[in-house]
């Protein structure tokens, strides 16, 4: 059976929560509060990868949902077109799942929910911190994101920070 999963309030507005819910004929969510999304954001700016910043939040999120699942057909509402590939490609390297991208729309039962959960009517699922998304996006990127930045200038090259010990 094919699952349905939805988000309601993006990854990028770090003023406001983001819920990632599924549906079929179980429901869930994952709920990211707004703090740990400013954290995650300014981790990435210190590691020199701000771009990288959504997609890997958005896998990380995907991943955690997917494993309370035993499904493997699944409906994901298109999001961030142009970004799909890369998506799909980071949680397939956790999870295995085919993954089908499309708009679900606003009748589908996975809006419903993550929509609810968003405004707080109803309450169901798991938050989850901004240093369990970190050391996920680190495991599917392999340890890239270990390299740090200049504490003078970050938004510099990434450097090593012990040679800025040495000065």
């Amino acid at each position: 059976m094919k699952v349905e999963v939805d988000q309601s309030g993006k990854i990028e507005d770090t003023s406001k929560l983001t819920v990632l819910a599924f549906s079929n004929d179980k429901t869930g969510a994952i709920i990211l509060s707004a703090k740990d999304k400013r954290r995650l954001q300014e981790k990435f700016r210190e590691v020199g990868a701000p771009r990288l910043f959504v997609d890997y939040v958005f896998s990380s999120l995907l991943i955690l949902l997917l494993k309370s699942l035993k499904s493997t057909k699944v409906v994901v509402d298109l999001e961030y077109p142009g970004h799909t590939e890369i998506i799909e490609s980071l949680v397939k390297l956790k999870v295995d799942v085919d993954i089908e991208w499309r708009s679900i729309g606003k009748s589908s039962k996975a809006h419903d929910i993550a929509y609810k959960v968003y405004c707080g009517k109803l309450k169901i699922g798991k938050r989850v911190k901004a240093e369990q998304i970190w050391r996920l996006s680190k495991k599917i990127t392999g340890g890239y994101l270990k390299t740090g930045l200049s504490p003078a200038n970050r938004y510099s090259a990434p450097v090593n920070k012990k040679m800025l010990a040495k000065k």
